[in-house]
C-alpha cells in the first residue's frame, strides 16, 4: 500500500497542472496548443506515419508512464523522489517521441532532395514533348519511387479538389521544407505569371541543385574531422562512467543508488546535451 502512494502522487500532480494550465491559459493556452497540434500533424505527414495524430500522441507518455513504474520497482524511491522522477520520466519520453519525428522526417526529406534533380530534369523533357504542367507531374508518379512518388500524388490529389497546382506545390514546398524545393516551387510560379521556356528554367534549376549537392559533399568532407572529434568528446564521459561503474562497486552504487548519485546523472546529462548540441551547431553551416 505505501509503494502506490506515489503513483497517486504523481497523477495528482499531472492532474493539478494541467487544471491551472488550462484555467490560467485560457483562450491564450488553446491558441497555443491549437498551433502545437497543427504543428504535430505536420510532422506526421512529413515522417510518413500510418497513423493518425492521438494515436501516436498517446504513445510517448504510456511508454513514460510504464518506464516510471519500472524505475518506482527498481530502485524504490521515496515518495517525493517518485513524484519528481515522474515528469522527468515523461518529458524525456515526449521528447524522444518527437525527437523520432523529426529524425524519421529529415531522412525522408533528404531522400526526396536526392530524388529532386531527376524529377526536374523529367519535367523539363515532358515539357519540351508539349505535354502540360500537371501531365508531366502525373508522368514523373509513374516513373519514381518513394518518397518523390508519394507527395507528386498528393499535389496531383489537391489539385483534383480544385486546388491550383501551383497552390499545391507550395504546399509540397511546406511539407517538405529544403531549399531546393522552395526554389522550384517559386520558380515555376513566377514563370507562370512573366512566361519562357519552363523546361529550360527546370534544366538549369537541376543544375544548381547538383552543383550545390556537390558543395555539401565537399563541406561534410572538411568537417569529417570536427564531427569524429565531437563523437569521441561526447562518447568518453559514458565510456569512463561505464568503465567506473563495471569496476568500482562502491562508486557504482552511490551513482546509482542515492538521490546525490541521481542528481550528478542529471547535471551529468545536462551538460552532455549542451555539449552536443554547441558541437553540432559549431558544424552546421548553410549552403
Amino acid at each position: 500500500m505505501v509503494g502506490f502512494f506515489p503513483v497517486l502522487i504523481g497523477v495528482g500532480l499531472l492532474g493539478v497542472t494541467g487544471l491551472l494550465f488550462f484555467a490560467l491559459g485560457g483562450e491564450h493556452a488553446m491558441k497555443h496548443w491549437s498551433t502545437f497540434s497543427n504543428t504535430f500533424k505536420h510532422r506526421l505527414n512529413r515522417a510518413d506515419m500510418s497513423m493518425k495524430p492521438e494515436e501516436f500522441a498517446l504513445i510517448p507518455p504510456g511508454v513514460g508512464a510504464v518506464l516510471w513504474v519500472v524505475l518506482l520497482l527498481l530502485y524504490r524511491p521515496g515518495a517525493i523522489v517518485a513524484a519528481l522522477m515522474l515528469p522527468v520520466v515523461l518529458a524525456l519520453a515526449v521528447s524522444g517521441g518527437m525527437m523520432f519525428l523529426r529524425v524519421r522526417g529529415d531522412r525522408r526529406i533528404n531522400s526526396f532532395n536526392q530524388q529532386l534533380e531527376l524529377v526536374l530534369r523529367m519535367l523539363a523533357g515532358a515539357l519540351r514533348v508539349g505535354l502540360g504542367l500537371r501531365q508531366a507531374v502525373i508522368l514523373v508518379i509513374e516513373e519514381v519511387s518513394d518518397p518523390a512518388r508519394r507527395e507528386f500524388m498528393r499535389v496531383i490529389g489537391r489539385t483534383n479538389i480544385g486546388i491550383s497546382i501551383f497552390d499545391a506545390l507550395d504546399e509540397l514546398a511546406k511539407n517538405m521544407p529544403s531549399h531546393e524545393m522552395t526554389m522550384f516551387a517559386r520558380t515555376v510560379r513566377v514563370q507562370s505569371e512573366t512566361g519562357g521556356d519552363l523546361a529550360r528554367v527546370l534544366e538549369t534549376l537541376a543544375t544548381t541543385i547538383r552543383d550545390r549537392r556537390r558543395v555539401m559533399r565537399k563541406m561534410g568532407a572538411l568537417t569529417a574531422q570536427g564531427r569524429f572529434g565531437a563523437f569521441i568528446i561526447g562518447g568518453m564521459p559514458v565510456l569512463v562512467g561505464g568503465f567506473v561503474v563495471g569496476t568500482q562497486p562502491d562508486m557504482a552504487h552511490s551513482l546509482l543508488h542515492t538521490q546525490i548519485g541521481f542528481i550528478i546523472l542529471g547535471i551529468v546529462a545536462a551538460l552532455e546535451a549542451a555539449a552536443a548540441l554547441s558541437l553540432a551547431k559549431i558544424l552546421q553551416f548553410d549552403v
